[in-house]
């Protein structure tokens, strides 16, 4: 009886996708110019991600604005104040088998209205980043360049 129940208690730790573990993810807020300016080398850990990004984007200056990292329990949300009064949401909802995480991401705009900007659900690899932007990192001058939202999943080591 008990090899059964704990047969069942392994089979359902693997059903749940690991869901008991934590999870490290950074975030990163970026501004981004066309204008010839370099890579912030604080973002070295990301750079290839940048350099492909902005290849479709056209950027070439990169400067960090804000990082922080967050060791989250899943479906928990963490929240973080971006540039021009305005804050993100990320919750880490699933583990699949092969590493990735499913996370929801809301990005809210200016405060007070806070008024919801993007809402959607992103995988990423193990070790991986994803990259979402397209506001001003400053509302009031265009010239501060374009946000962009970095979040990485770091690796277990």
């Amino acid at each position: 009886m008990k090899a059964l129940v704990l047969l069942a208690s392994v089979l359902l730790a693997q059903a749940d996708g690991g869901m008991n573990n934590r999870v490290r993810i950074t975030v990163r807020a970026i501004a981004a110019t066309d204008v010839d300016g370099g890579m912030d080398a604080k973002l070295a850990p990301i750079e290839s991600h940048l350099r492909s990004f902005g290849e479709q984007f056209r950027f070439r200056s990169y400067k960090l604005v804000e990082e922080q990292t967050f060791d989250l329990d899943w479906k928990t949300p963490l929240e973080m104040e971006l540039p021009g009064s305005r804050s993100l949401q990320v919750t880490p909802r699933q583990l699949a088998p092969d590493g990735k995480i499913k996370v929801h991401l809301e990005l809210l705009g200016e405060h007070p209205a806070h008024s919801r900007k993007l809402h959607t659900d992103y995988s990423i690899q193990r070790g991986g980043t994803i990259l979402v932007g397209g506001m001003l990192v400053d509302p009031q001058n265009p010239q501060a360049g374009t946000l962009l939202i970095a979040i990485t999943q770091a690796v277990e080591k």
